[in-house]
C-alpha cells in the first residue's frame, strides 16, 4: 500500500508540475504579446482542486478553503511588467527573473510566509463538490493562492503564484485564467513535520526580557539523531532562517519518519553550539541561546508519531545583553475594539481599521501600522524603535482610520468613535500598552420629551386630587447631581414629565389672581382631619 501511495502522489505532482509549467512558460511571452494587454480590465480565477490518480483518472476535492493574496501589480511601458507589493520588497521577489516552475513554487513558499508577516488581507473560499472554486472580477495583479488550513490532515494543497491576466503564447492575454494547484490527500496517512522557530530577546539591566528586531540577519539551524549533535538528519539537517525587519523566522522539515530528534543553531561554520552557555563577541557583548517547545518547556527534543505527535514545534530563542547593529528593540500596542448598536455590544457588517502615527519633529504625524480590527475583540500591533535605541518611554497617537492609513471623516463616518488618543509605551512595562476605541450607532432616534399639562383648577368645580397631580417634595441628596466620569453622556430628560429624576412642576398661583383661597383652605383642613382619622384606624388594625 506504500509503494501505491507514492506511486499515485508522484504522479499527480508530477501531471501538477505539468499543467503549471505549462502555464508558467505561457506567462514569460508576456513581453511578446503587450499589443493584446487592456490596462485595468478585470479577469477571473478559476481554480480547481483536484488530484490525478495512477491510472490517469482526476478525482476533485471539495471542501478546502483557499485563501486568495494580491501580492503584487502590473505596470505597463511598452511591455507588461508585473511588480510585487511595497510590502513585500524585502522578500527581493522579482518575478520577471523566474524562469522555471520550480522557481515560482519557491516563491509562492516564500510569499506565504511573507504575507503574514506583513500581515495581509485575503479572501477565502471553499471548494465546492466539483472542486471549483472562483473568484470573480479581480483586478489586474499578481495574486497568491494558499491552503487556509495547511495543518488539514486530509489533503494538502501546495501555495501556487500566478498573474491577471495571464500569457498564453496561442491566444494572447487571458483574463479568464484556469489554475489547478497541486494537491494531494493522505488517505490515512499523516503528515509529518518538524518545525523550528527562531526568536530574539534583548535583557536589559533590571532583566527584563524585550523582543527584538533584526534589519537583516540569517541564523542557521540543525536537526540532529543525537542529543550531543554529532549525527545529522538527512542531507538537508542544516537550514538557514533569514530574519528581515523581523523578531522571528521559521524553518521546517516535512516526511519526517517517527522518532526522536535534536535541534540546535549552529554557528558559521554549521557547528552545534551548546545551549545556555555565554557566547561573547566581544568584550562586553554576549549572548546565550536555548531551545523550548510549544508549551515553553526547555527543552530541545523533537518527537515525530504517527499515531500521536505528527508534527512537532521548537523555539531558539536568542537572548543578547547589548543591541546589536542592525537591531532594534519593539513594542505592542493592544487595539481592544467595541462596536454598540443602540448601547448594545453588537457585531456589524463593517470593517474597522485602526493605524498607528508617530509624531514627528515638525508636528506632522507619520504612519506606523495599519491594522483590521476585531469586532468587540483585540488586535495587537507591532511597532519597532530606531535600532540600537533603548528609550525610557515612546509615545504615539492610535487613530481610527480606512484601509490605507488615513483618518477618518468623522461627519461622514456613520459611527461615533470614541477612545482615540495618544499611548505611551514604557520600557518598565516591556513597551506594551493598550488603548480601546468604540464605535457608537443609534438605529432608534431619541423619544421626544412631552409634556402633560398641569390641570388649572376652575371656580366652582369639585376638586379631584389623583396620584399623578400630587407633589413630591424631593429629599436632599448627600452629594451633588453630577454624571459619573465612566458612565456614557446620556441626554438630560430632566424636563420630561413622570421622570425619576426628583424634580417636579409645580403650579403657582400668582399675584392678583382671582381663585377662592378661603374655600380652598377648608377643604384642605378637611382632608387633613379625615387623613387623620385614617391613619388612626390603620394603627389600632394593626394592633389587632
Amino acid at each position: 500500500m506504500e509503494k501505491r501511495t507514492k506511486r499515485k502522489n508522484f504522479l499527480s505532482s508530477f501531471l501538477a508540475i505539468l499543467v503549471m509549467a505549462v502555464m508558467l512558460t505561457g506567462s514569460m511571452a508576456q513581453e511578446v504579446l503587450a499589443d493584446d494587454y487592456v490596462a485595468g480590465k478585470t479577469g477571473n480565477i478559476n481554480l480547481t482542486i483536484q488530484e490525478t490518480g495512477e491510472d490517469g483518472t482526476v478525482k476533485p476535492i471539495p471542501n478546502v478553503k483557499m485563501t486568495l493574496y494580491k501580492v503584487g501589480s502590473v505596470t505597463f511601458d511598452g511591455n507588461v511588467h508585473f511588480v510585487a507589493d511595497n510590502a513585500l520588497q524585502f522578500t527581493e521577489i522579482d518575478f520577471e527573473n523566474l524562469k522555471t516552475a520550480d522557481e515560482w513554487y519557491k516563491t509562492a513558499e516564500t510569499l506565504s510566509a511573507a504575507v503574514k508577516r506583513a500581515d495581509f488581507n485575503g479572501s477565502e473560499m471553499q471548494s465546492d463538490a466539483e472542486g471549483k472554486i472562483v473568484y470573480s472580477n479581480v483586478a489586474e495583479g499578481v495574486y497568491l493562492i494558499v491552503q487556509s488550513n495547511p495543518d488539514d490532515p486530509d489533503v494538502s494543497v501546495s501555495p501556487m503564484v500566478l498573474t491577471v491576466p495571464f500569457a498564453e503564447e496561442s491566444t494572447g492575454w487571458t483574463y479568464d485564467v484556469q489554475a489547478y494547484p497541486k494537491a494531494v490527500t493522505h488517505e490515512g496517512d499523516k503528515e509529518t513535520q518538524i518545525q523550528v522557530t527562531k526568536q530574539l530577546f534583548y535583557i536589559d539591566d533590571a532583566f527584563n526580557i524585550i523582543a527584538m528586531n533584526a534589519d537583516d540577519a540569517t541564523y542557521k539551524m540543525g536537526l540532529f539523531l543525537d542529543k550531543e549533535g554529532t549525527i545529522p538528519f538527512r542531507s538537508d539537517y542544516m537550514k538557514d532562517i533569514r530574519l528581515v525587519n523581523a523578531h522571528s523566522g521559521t524553518a521546517v522539515w516535512s516526511n519526517v519518519p517517527d522518532g526522536t530528534y535534536y535541534v540546535f543553531e549552529l554557528d558559521e561554520n554549521g557547528s552545534p553550539m551548546v545551549m545556555n552557555d555565554l557566547i561573547e563577541i566581544e568584550e562586553g557583548k554576549s549572548f546565550y541561546y536555548n531551545v523550548t517547545d510549544a508549551g515553553e518547556n526547555e527543552s530541545n527534543e523533537a518527537v515525530i508519531s504517527q499515531s500521536n505527535s505528527t508534527e512537532s514545534v521548537s523555539y531558539v530563542n536568542n537572548y543578547y545583553n547589548y543591541i546589536p547593529d542592525g537591531f532594534s528593540l519593539r513594542g505592542f500596542i493592544s487595539i481592544n475594539k467595541k462596536v454598540l448598536v443602540d448601547g448594545v455590544e453588537d457585531t456589524v457588517d463593517d470593517t474597522f481599521y485602526a493605524s498607528v502615527f508617530k509624531a514627528e519633529s515638525d508636528g506632522s504625524l507619520l504612519l506606523v501600522e495599519t491594522a483590521e480590527l476585531k469586532q468587540n475583540g483585540t488586535v495587537t500591533l507591532e511597532v519597532s524603535f530606531d535600532s540600537g535605541e533603548e528609550p525610557e518611554s515612546v509615545e504615539y497617537t492610535v487613530m481610527e482610520t480606512d484601509k490605507e492609513g488615513n483618518p477618518i471623516d468623522k461627519d461622514l463616518f456613520s459611527y461615533e468613535v470614541s477612545g482615540e488618543g495618544d499611548i505611551i509605551l514604557n520600557k518598565s512595562e516591556r513597551y506594551t500598552n493598550s488603548i480601546d476605541i468604540t464605535n457608537s450607532m443609534k438605529t432608534e432616534p431619541d423619544p421626544d420629551p412631552t409634556e402633560t399639562p398641569t390641570p388649572t383648577p376652575t371656580k366652582g368645580a369639585e376638586l379631584t386630587v389623583t396620584p399623578s397631580e400630587q407633589t413630591v417634595t424631593p429629599t436632599p441628596s448627600d452629594k451633588p447631581n453630577t454624571p459619573d466620569s465612566s458612565t456614557p453622556n446620556i441626554p438630560n430628560t430632566s424636563n420630561t414629565s413622570g421622570n425619576d429624576s426628583g424634580t417636579t412642576g409645580r403650579t403657582s398661583v400668582k399675584t392678583g389672581d382671582d381663585t377662592p383661597i378661603g374655600t380652598w383652605v377648608g377643604i384642605l383642613a378637611a382632608t387633613i382631619v379625615v387623613a387623620g382619622v385614617a391613619g388612626f384606624a390603620v394603627k389600632r388594625k394593626k394592633k389587632k
